[in-house]
């Protein structure tokens, strides 16, 4: 009988450490590296680029820089959704008659905790001409919204500017 109770208190004590082990632990947790600085950096030089492209008035290249989902907001006009209407928008605006000494700066740029998304506030100013043909310049602001593609670049998703009138 003893023999029996010991053998009870083995089967008991290997079907509780059995019934333990199948417990649903969770491997450890790895923190995503806080990249915020260097995706900071990398928008910056991208955004530089970009302005090149625009200050010379290159279609392409400046189209080039949105993601193929991207919106443009500009001002006075309808959203462009598609590839066709933003290089339309972009057409119109290289067409400005006397614009001309494109100049920005961007104020800050945000980028989310989970390093896919960032926002680049800016200010920036032109010369064009005016109705009467005078060179007059307008300042402007934009917001532009980036997006890290699965490559690891960066694109932009949205995009909108206005005067300060």
């Amino acid at each position: 009988m003893k023999r029996l109770s010991i053998l009870w208190v083995v089967c008991l004590a290997s079907i509780a450490t059995l019934l333990a082990s199948c417990g649903t632990t969770q491997p450890p947790t790895t923190a995503q590296a806080d990249t915020r600085a260097q995706d900071e950096t990398t928008i910056r030089a991208t955004a530089a680029d970009w302005g090149k492209a625009i200050e010379d008035k290159n279609l392409d290249q400046t189209l080039s820089y949105y993601a193929d989902e991207a919106w443009v907001y500009p001002q006075n006009a309808p959203i462009a959704k598609t590839s066709d209407q933003r290089r339309s928008v972009w057409a119109a605006f290289f067409a400005t008659p006397g614009a001309s000494d494109m100049e920005g700066n961007i104020e800050r740029i945000e980028v989310a905790r989970s390093g896919d998304l960032a926002v680049e506030y800016d200010t920036f100013a032109m010369t064009m001409n005016d109705k009467k043909g005078k060179a007059v310049t307008e300042t402007e602001k934009s917001v532009v919204t980036w997006k890290k593609q699965a490559d690891g670049k960066w694109k932009v998703i949205a995009d909108i500017w206005n005067t300060n009138k």
